[in-house]
């Protein structure tokens, strides 16, 4: 086979609140609604997309667990140690709860946070990769 796997293009969540979870993420600097529909919006940041859909009969009781199956977490790349410390500040100026920063054995720096629907986010640093 001769195709190539690129990278990821974009992941979409499944939302109980879509204006809500709209709210959340157009906070994110570099996040901007690319497309919007009824029940649908996407964002983009730099490369990545991110859809965010609220299906007609979703469980709106219902919060993400990371110990179901499929996603455990998504983690978005930041470029500098001091690029992660500017998130998590900025974080704390929307009082959006968050993990302090905690360096992994390989030496990523990250951490972690909820949306609106209990999905675990994260930010990271590794030294070397970008």
């Amino acid at each position: 086979m001769s195709f190539e796997i690129t990278g990821i293009h974009h992941i979409e969540f499944t939302v109980t609140d879509l204006e809500q979870s709209k709210r959340f993420y157009s906070k994110f600097p570099g996040f901007k609604v690319v497309a919007e529909y009824p029940n649908f919006v996407m964002f983009q940041a730099n490369e990545f997309y991110l859809g965010l859909t609220d299906h007609k009969g979703c469980v709106t009781n219902d919060k993400f667990s990371e110990f179901n199956v499929g996603l455990d977490h998504l983690a978005f790349g930041v470029s500098s140690l001091e690029d992660l410390r500017e998130v998590a500040s900025f974080l704390d100026s929307q009082k959006i709860p968050h993990s302090e920063i905690n360096v992994l054995s390989n030496g990523t720096h990250i951490f972690t946070f909820r949306d609106p629907d209990n999905i675990q986010l994260e930010f990271a640093y590794k030294p070397g990769i970008f």
